[in-house]
């Protein structure tokens, strides 16, 4: 019944129901890593058929790679905002801290999950978080390969480790915020700490990096 009638909702639902399933899925391998889940628990905890997660996703490995899409498109953002080029140091950092204002408010709600996922992946050593650490990892080279592209970075500094030093700026807050929520009294994401925080690494980055102008 549920198959059925997957395939005769509008596809306005069928985008929400299939959504509603991402996120339920996204939860549970948070919770208790990718192996740890099947899709009857899935099905169970979403309270729809086996065979509707089949339709939409075609396997458990599917909807992990639905998961993982979801996951990493709320990264991606950072390749497609059109932004004019700034005129100075002050100007860039001012036009990337709104950027980042805007996108926490965006994405507010859903970033416990979205922490606690990725988290959970890379704690594992698996495939799961190998996997996601590549794709993550595609994101922040391609920021810094259009960055360069744009001549907003010095001849001098080092191609190579760059992306991966704004992955560690992003990720040890993230794998460490037990122990930054002791030094700190709150998380390094409570809303005004991530503010701040996101100002000092973008002006860390920027004044950095870019050439004298």
């Amino acid at each position: 019944m549920a198959k059925r009638a997957a395939k005769s909702a509008k596809p306005a639902e069928q985008a929400n129901g299939k959504l509603r399933l991402i996120k339920v899925a996204m939860r549970m391998f948070a919770d208790k890593g990718y192996d740890g889940i099947t899709v009857r628990d899935i099905s169970a905890a979403a309270d729809v058929s086996v065979g509707l997660i089949n339709h939409h996703f075609g396997s458990k490995e599917g909807l992990r790679e639905a998961v993982d899409r979801y996951f990493i498109e709320q990264f991606e953002e950072v390749l497609f905002e059109q932004r004019p080029a700034p005129a100075n140091a002050d100007e860039g950092i001012a036009q990337s801290v709104e950027f980042t204002e805007n996108w926490i408010n965006r994405h507010i709600d859903d970033w416990d999950l979205t922490k606690a996922y990725m988290r959970r992946a890379l704690l594992e050593g698996s495939d799961w978080g190998a996997g996601l650490f590549d794709r993550f990892y595609n994101v922040a080279r391609t920021a810094v390969d259009r960055s360069d592209a744009d001549g907003n970075i010095r001849p001098d500094v080092d191609r190579l480790w760059l992306p991966l030093l704004v992955m560690y700026l992003e990720l040890g807050t993230l794998l460490l915020e037990p122990y930054v929520e002791r030094v700190l009294g709150k998380s390094g994401f409570d809303r005004e700490l991530w503010r701040r925080r996101h100002k000092a690494y973008i002006d860390l980055i920027y004044r950095g990096v870019r050439p004298d102008k």
